[in-house]
């Protein structure tokens, strides 16, 4: 396996991402009505990662929550944005706020060894831990921080091809696989389309993300029963890493992890996102039912796998 913390510095295109922004006068109380974190503790140059959930509690997709020039931004995958994105508007109509996508901006992913100092060949200001967030001209750099340093970087699509040149005269090394397994490894949710609407917050370890959850500011979409969950510790599912030896990526997000029970293979958790990683090893990030997350073996298409320790 590879461990995180040796990962090369690269750069990641992350074209399968949309970035929403969130304008009018009305915008701070209808995304408090809306999205599961308390908005009111974002301060100037932080992010909140968050989720988006239907009247049920059940995610439509989990949010990278921002502000920027006294509006809202939020990022997510390209698969959900629609459906997301309409039910977000759904009680717009009565509100004097805008919900768009940021269509003229395109979005880099950093990371790997040394990345920060590569990166500071092409910025002379970078964000950091007391800063996160910073914004010079029309670009945007944010400071991620869990197992290994990593930034995200928006710019203008006109500037797109001269910023890559540059990655490249930096020594950083194009991997857009590599974002996707950081985040597999680091257990950041990832939501599609196929897997929108199937969890609760808890089921997909949104509650172990600071703020992400909150349950003193009020109502707001699926609130009642996310609060259910917390105070009746009703959370029977959870976030789970497996890994295989295999040459082709054929898993996809909604196929069915499977547990053998005594001499039968039961249907106990969902994929959620995949990547194969030097054509040999495949990492699966999956939702598994408490029960069964510390079997030996799991089965996923009839392709054996093991817990990633």
């Amino acid at each position: 396996m590879i461990p995180i913390t040796e990962i090369l510095p690269s750069f990641s295109c992350l074209k399968k991402f949309t970035i929403i922004k969130v304008s009018g006068k009305d915008k701070y109380r209808y995304l408090q009505n809306q999205i599961t974190a308390n908005i009111n503790i974002l301060k100037k140059n932080k992010y909140i990662f968050c989720s988006h959930c239907n009247e049920k509690g059940k995610v439509w997709s989990t949010l990278f929550f921002f502000k920027k020039n006294n509006n809202y931004f939020y990022i997510l995958r390209n698969s959900v944005y629609l459906n997301q994105i309409k039910a977000m508007k759904k009680y717009s109509i009565f509100f004097d706020v805008k919900i768009k996508k940021y269509k003229k901006f395109f979005l880099f992913g950093i990371s790997g060894l040394n990345a920060k100092k590569k990166l500071n060949k092409i910025f002379k200001i970078l964000p950091k831990k007391k800063n996160p967030i910073i914004c010079f001209k029309e670009n945007t750099l944010i400071w991620l921080k869990n197992l290994i340093e990593r930034f995200l970087i928006i710019i203008p699509y006109k500037k797109l091809r001269c910023l890559k040149k540059k990655f490249k005269k930096a020594g950083f090394l194009k991997n857009n696989k590599q974002w996707l397994l950081i985040d597999i490894q680091e257990n950041v949710p990832i939501i599609e389309q196929k897997t929108s609407l199937c969890f609760f917050p808890q089921e997909i370890n949104l509650h172990k993300f600071k703020n992400s959850l909150s349950f003193k500011k009020g109502c707001y979409m699926g609130q009642e029963n996310i609060a259910k969950i917390k105070y009746k510790k009703l959370n029977k599912r959870s976030l789970v890493v497996l890994y295989c030896f295999f040459k082709k990526n054929i898993f996809f997000p909604g196929d069915f992890v499977y547990v053998k029970i005594k001499d039968n293979w039961i249907k106990k958790g969902i994929l959620l996102s995949s990547v194969i990683v030097d054509k040999k090893i495949i990492y699966v990030q999956v939702v598994l039912n408490n029960l069964y997350k510390k079997e030996f073996i799991y089965k996923i298409n009839n392709i054996s796998f093991k817990v990633l320790i």
